[in-house]
Formats: C-alpha cells, sequence, structure tokens
C-alpha cells in the first residue's frame, strides 16, 4: 500500500497536480412557487445565498451550509451540499434538494428529491448547475428552482 500511495505522489507531482488550499466561492439562487387556486394568488420566494469554504489537504471535504427555504405557508426547500476537493485540485460538489409541500412549512410531505453531482474546475473558472423540483400530485403544481454558480481558486497565502 505505501508503495502505490508513493507512486501516487510522484505521479501528482510530476505533473503538477499536487494539491494545495482552495477557496470554494460562490452564488445559490432558489426560487419558488406556491401554486394556489384561482382566484387566490400565487407565492413566490427568491433568495439568494453567498457561500465560502477553504478545503485543503489537513480538510479535503466540507459541508456547504444553506438555510432552508420557506414560503406560502406550505413549502419548504432543503439543499444539502458536500464540497470534495480532488487529486487535481478540482473541486467535487455532491448535493441533496428535496421540496416538501404540506399544511405548514414545517410538514414531513416530500414531494421531490434529487441527489447530483458535478465538478468546479480550477483556475477560477465559474461552474453552473441548474435543477427544478416539482410537486406532480393531482393538484400539485408547486416548484421551484435552484441555481449554483461556483468558482474554484488556489488560496493566496
Amino acid at each position: 500500500m505505501t508503495v502505490l500511495f508513493a507512486l501516487k505522489y510522484i505521479l501528482l507531482n510530476r505533473l503538477g497536480h499536487q494539491k494545495m488550499a482552495r477557496r470554494l466561492a460562490g452564488t445559490i439562487i432558489i426560487d419558488g412557487t406556491d401554486d394556489e387556486f384561482w382566484p387566490q394568488r400565487d407565492e413566490h420566494t427568491h433568495r439568494v445565498f453567498n457561500v465560502e469554504t477553504i478545503l485543503n489537504t489537513d480538510q479535503p471535504a466540507s459541508k456547504i451550509d444553506v438555510p432552508d427555504v420557506r414560503w406560502g405557508g406550505e413549502c419548504r426547500v432543503e439543499l444539502k451540499l458536500l464540497a470534495r476537493l480532488l487529486d487535481t485540485n478540482a473541486v467535487q460538489i455532491e448535493g441533496n434538494a428535496r421540496l416538501f409541500e404540506g399544511t405548514d412549512e414545517n410538514t414531513d410531505d416530500l414531494e421531490d428529491e434529487q441527489d447530483f453531482t458535478f465538478i468546479v474546475p480550477t483556475a477560477g473558472t465559474p461552474a453552473f448547475y441548474r435543477l427544478q423540483l416539482k410537486n406532480t400530485e393531482v393538484f400539485g403544481g408547486d416548484h421551484s428552482e435552484i441555481g449554483l454558480s461556483l468558482t474554484n481558486s488556489r488560496l493566496e497565502e
């Protein structure tokens, strides 16, 4: 096992892929619509969160805290994110998004859920990821759109 580790270390250093401290930063936008029956009007929300975390060899993974978004007295979106530093210094984002709709914003009535993964490359090039959650039940119609825009840059010390 130590021989494999040594070979990997030598190869990564020769290829210039030595892990270094990275700053992951960006914006998360969560929009939501609580679909109501006529004559009531639909209720909407638009929330913007700025996020940042530092990753390095001592902390190669970090949870990104995103507050739950609640609206319309009936809907909630939960977004869980984990950033993981790869050997190439790119950052892999692993996420889970869930839409709840019920009689109040604390409901356990899960309407939609999506797991997703995407890569944020090095050199500060932005990575974008979008997803939509929908309530597809009869008389549902509630939905949420989530957009992530993240950059991965070398941490200047």
